[in-house]
Formats: structure tokens, C-alpha cells, sequence
């Protein structure tokens, strides 16, 4: 299928969850961020950010962010309805940024998304439902500053 914003041409919906230390999920909360060895994440540099409508045009397009190298949807953003519309009025302030103490969380039915800057990479965070003692996140990678800030600027 052909998707507008995809450098490859190509929009694969397979997800798979990420490892680490062995382990499918991680547990982590806003205030133990500093407690993840980030060297473990990997490095997402074919990272693309796609605005389109995936299965239900009833909602309008949606928010992705996408690698075709791993020919996967990295994350998505499931309750941002009609994001195409948002982002109109978006400039560089909007862009979805944090820290390690005061990072970009968003949550919404069973979904939460966490995502900071330390050093030369955005960390991103995906879960499901979120609750502090039980967070499981099940995607996260690291992608390169200037590329991440670079797909922003398109939209």
C-alpha cells in the first residue's frame, strides 16, 4: 500500500516488542527514568514520521512514527484523531520534547507514551496502560536529535 510522508513508499503495520535484559516488557515510571541504561535502547536512524489514515477513516489520519528499515510502525499515537488538523497551527514550540526530570507523557485508554532528550538522542517510550507500580512498556528506541527534530519540521 502506498502512504503519503514514507521515504521507502511502503506502510507495514507489523509491531513486535522490544528485549531488554531478557525481558519483553519494561517497567518504568516518569520519576525512575534516570535508573534505564540507555545504552541498551537501539538506534532508530531511519526514524520517519507519517501522518495517515491506517484502517478507519471515521477518525481521520493519525500520527505514526515509523522505520522502514525494520519495515514496522515504531509507535502510534491511537487517540490523536485528525492529527492532520492539529499539526496546522504546529511550529518548533510544539514539538512533542522533555527532559529526564520533566518528560513528554501523554496517556489516554490503556496507551501512554513517554519520550526525553539526554545527549545527542530522543528517547522514546511506548506502554499500555499505565499505572506507576506496574508501567510495562513494550516499545522503546532512541533516535538521533537532528533526525527527529528534522521530521517534525516537515509537518
Amino acid at each position: 500500500m502506498l502512504v503519503e510522508g514514507t521515504r521507502s513508499g511502503l506502510f507495514h503495520c507489523r509491531r513486535k516488542s522490544r528485549t531488554l535484559n531478557n525481558k519483553k516488557v519494561l517497567n518504568v515510571c516518569e520519576n525512575s527514568l534516570r535508573t534505564l541504561d540507555l545504552k541498551l535502547f537501539p538506534i532508530i536512524d531511519d526514524f520517519e514520521i507519517i501522518v495517515t489514515v491506517k484502517s478507519n477513516k471515521i477518525w481521520g489520519k493519525h500520527l505514526f512514527f515509523y522505520s522502514a528499515k525494520q519495515n514496522e510502525i515504531l509507535t502510534s499515537f491511537p487517540w490523536w484523531d485528525f492529527v492532520d488538523q492539529l499539526l496546522v497551527g504546529w511550529d518548533e514550540h510544539d514539538i512533542l520534547n522533555g527532559t529526564m526530570d520533566r518528560p513528554f507523557f501523554d496517556l489516554e485508554q490503556g496507551w501512554h507514551i513517554i519520550i526525553f532528550e539526554k545527549r545527542d538522542y530522543m528517547y522514546i517510550l511506548e506502554g499500555n496502560e499505565y499505572h506507576c507500580e506496574y508501567n510495562k512498556i513494550h516499545t522503546w528506541y532512541k533516535v538521533p536529535r537532528e533526525v527527529y527534530y528534522e521530521e517534525w519540521k516537515s509537518y
